[in-house]
């Protein structure tokens, strides 16, 4: 027993140290020579966290539910069950499992915040705010879930919170991303007051302090975004092409473009229609392959082979069935991977979502999106929104067929005939219950438009951003395409 204890101490120093191969391998050995003897559910829960590390979701969920075997009133297990659950789109069994864990431990701040999301993100609002206010009553200093259940209730922040917030953000032992919460959550105050010079001051601290939360790697996804992969996505160096892919049958649909474009609202009707076609979401699955690769070595070629076996081990994780021939990937940044895709997926088809690109440069930077390095300043998200306009362009010219322009503002105002083109497009059956998709039961949604799409469509407002166009003024001369 002392031995296997030994073991797991290695292994959780490895795993704090993110050697997630090493801890592995280091567990799964010591199972091979360890027979007759009762395995701690902790060396379980280590093999859990080190296939969740290498994204191996499927061993990931095997040695979790060793673990439930072992104690199925662990509520730490519990919830991470129902995370598993809900990365395979089982909504039914990632609830029960959250509320399972809650029930067993009603102040685990970890299931309550995630009920809370998983409440929010399928349109519940008013469970999804019990268990905000659950958790502010557990952590009254975490600013970000006073910042996520504001975007629920716009009047959930008052005078009297934004005093309370101030002194919070005041104290210097806050994380760096948590003051950034603040400032957005300031910023939208001051924009209820229609103060907006003052709101756009807060802004730009907000989104300071949320780059510099990770700058590390922030400052390098950001030169792969402007240095590297700009640079190669017409000059891709593919090796084992591949003759009878086990992918060539399916007929993928990959929404791309800018965040805040529309697309939400564009996946939203194409998982509402009489064939149930499944959602990746943003799966980022090209992206996390290719990106790495570049990183790993300098000269990178693609290995076909290797993609197309990463992607068979993802869709198995994700119960995507071999014979389902359709589904949705939400992954806006698969523009710069049209060549790639389509050697992998040679029926895939591209819906490219936009909008006024003033009006969506705007709209990036005043939305709190911590996870793209890029959104953080104007300069940055100009220069991006640069090259994803040269790169379409470049990949419309090559392949009219497989790309389809949606606009955000036809979108809203004539949605029946722009969703039947959509439809048509994708040679799928349209029908007007689609237009009803803000009604589904089990519309999942993760990003920031969740919100506004669960009611009808409010149609496109052209001076919405008008007060903010000073933000762009300066690089008019610079950029033909800023109208």
């Amino acid at each position: 027993m002392s031995n296997q204890l030994e073991i797991i101490r290695k292994a959780s120093s490895l795993l704090e140290n993110k050697s997630y191969s090493e801890a592995k391998d280091l567990l799964l050995n010591f199972l091979k020579v360890s027979k007759n003897i009762k395995i701690d559910i902790k060396l379980y829960y280590s093999l859990y966290l080190a296939y969740d590390g290498l994204k191996n979701f499927q061993d990931a969920k095997k040695y979790l539910e060793k673990c439930f075997k072992i104690n199925d009133k662990n509520y730490i297990v519990l919830n991470n069950l129902a995370n598993i659950f809900l990365k395979e789109g089982n909504l039914i069994k990632a609830e029960k499992f959250y509320l399972k864990s809650f029930n067993l431990k009603k102040d685990y701040l970890l299931v309550i915040v995630n009920l809370a999301i998983f409440y929010q993100n399928i349109g519940d609002l008013k469970n999804s705010k019990k268990f905000y206010l659950k958790a502010i009553e557990l952590s009254p200093e975490r600013i970000s879930i006073y910042f996520n259940l504001s975007r629920i209730d716009k009047n959930f922040i008052d005078d009297k919170k934004i005093e309370y917030l101030l002194r919070l953000m005041s104290n210097k032992k806050n994380e760096t991303l948590e003051i950034a919460y603040g400032y957005f959550l300031l910023a939208e105050y001051e924009k209820k007051k229609n103060n907006f010079s003052r709101e756009i001051e807060f802004l730009k601290k907000a989104n300071e302090l949320s780059f510099e939360s990770m700058k590390n790697i922030n400052k390098k996804t950001l030169n792969y975004w402007n240095e590297v992969i700009t640079k190669k996505h017409d000059n891709f160096k593919f090796s084992n092409f591949i003759d009878s892919s086990k992918l060539k049958n399916f007929k993928p649909i990959f929404i791309i473009g800018l965040p805040r474009s529309g697309s939400t609202v564009t996946e939203a009707l194409l998982t509402s229609g009489k064939k149930k076609i499944v959602s990746l979401g943003e799966s980022n699955i090209f992206n996390g392959i290719i990106a790495k690769g570049f990183s790993d070595q300098n000269n990178f070629i693609i290995d076909l082979k290797s993609i197309e076996h990463k992607i068979l081990k993802i869709f198995e994780s994700k119960n995507l069935h071999k014979n389902n021939d359709s589904f949705v990937d939400k992954s806006l940044e698969n523009f710069f991977y049209i060549e790639v895709i389509l050697k992998i997926f040679p029926q895939a088809v591209f819906i490219n979502t936009t909008r006024n690109i003033n009006d969506n440069i705007i709209a990036i930077y005043k939305q709190s999106l911590s996870k793209l390095s890029w959104t953080h300043s104007i300069k940055d998200i100009i220069t991006y929104t640069d090259n994803y306009l040269r790169i379409i362009e470049y990949y419309k010219k090559k392949y009219p067929k497989k790309i389809l322009n949606i606009e955000l503002d036809e979108l809203t105002n004539n949605i029946s005939d722009i969703s039947k083109k959509i439809y048509s497009f994708c040679n799928l059956e349209w029908s007007e219950s689609i237009l009803n998709f803000h009604k589904r039961k089990d519309l999942l949604i993760s990003t920031a438009s969740n919100i506004q799409i669960r009611g009808s469509i409010d149609k496109y407002d052209r001076k919405k951003y008008d007060p903010y166009r000073g933000l762009i003024r300066h690089y008019i001369d610079k950029y033909k395409w800023l109208n």
